[in-house]
């Protein structure tokens, strides 16, 4: 499994994000571009102080605190939110949550880290060096050169597209069937968590963005976006730094099979 996840994360996808931008993208694309990654960095940053509002009634313990903000704070806003984005939004949805993902990792990389690890930031290469943003410009400078796209590749590309996020998919719930997690021990803890991350979340946003009179597909992809599950990196990330990763684990395996029924309904309410 962890070569399938390799071969999605570093191979089929940067191939089918390249192609899908450069043959989807439209002017507007390019417009939208920067207030897309605006607001991935701006509603984590807005997770992570519902997530300090909510500890006190979570009842969470000293040692859950930094794993507890962490996990409201990153979602799963690419094994499970491109594919979502993508069959609800069509090819271009995938573009967008790309684009909404990068500004989620750059806060999980800095603020996540910083707040995992007591103020050290590290880790920064992967921002940097990420194959599906890369995919991503590259596909954008194509449709900037307004080039087209060869018939006798379009079609091989358009057919690994087909099969790119059902592995995504199967990837992401291969990696969620390995934790090992209980969360009986942390009940009230995890009722905050879940809470906060999949309804409260996602409405503050929402209602956010009804305010400006917002009601586009921006404005469902990131809704949808932000009322996705915990990240999968956040028991990873949580080890990594000395915070605690079981609870982390905990936190990812009970919001994806919470999201299971909060996803749908958020979804019937946007449509």
């Amino acid at each position: 499994m962890v070569q399938l996840s390799g071969l999605v994360v570093e191979i089929l996808l940067p191939f089918y994000l390249f192609f899908t931008t450069a043959t989807s993208t439209s002017p507007e694309s390019f417009g939208i571009a920067p207030a897309l990654i605006a607001m991935g960095i701006v509603v984590p940053l807005g997770h992570y102080a519902l997530a300090t509002l909510a500890l006190k009634p979570s009842g969470v313990d000293a040692e859950q605190r930094s794993a507890f903000r962490f996990s409201i704070t990153v979602a799963n806003t690419a094994f499970l939110g491109f594919p979502i984005c993508g069959a609800l939004f069509g090819p271009i949805g995938v573009v967008y949550a790309v684009l909404y993902d990068f500004g989620t990792t750059l806060v999980a990389l800095t603020l996540g880290v910083w707040e995992l690890n007591g103020g050290r930031f590290a880790h920064w290469r992967p921002l940097v060096l990420n194959p599906l943003i890369w995919s991503v410009v590259a596909g954008l400078g194509w449709a900037v050169g307004g080039w087209p796209f060869p018939n006798w590749l379009a079609s091989p590309f358009s057919m690994l597209g087909g099969a790119t996020l059902p592995l995504a998919l199967l990837v992401g719930g291969a990696q969620i069937g390995n934790i090992r997690a209980t969360g009986g021990i942390w009940r009230r803890q995890l009722t905050g968590l879940l809470a906060t991350r999949l309804i409260v979340a996602p409405v503050v946003v929402g209602g956010i963005l009804a305010m400006f009179g917002w009601d586009d597909l921006f404005t469902k992809l990131i809704i949808i976006q932000a009322a996705m599950p915990v990240g999968l990196t956040s028991a990873i990330f949580a080890k990594t730094y000395g915070a605690d990763a079981r609870f982390a684990a905990s936190a990812i395996l009970w919001s994806t099979l919470a999201a299971v029924i909060t996803l749908p309904l958020i979804a019937i309410l946007l449509s």
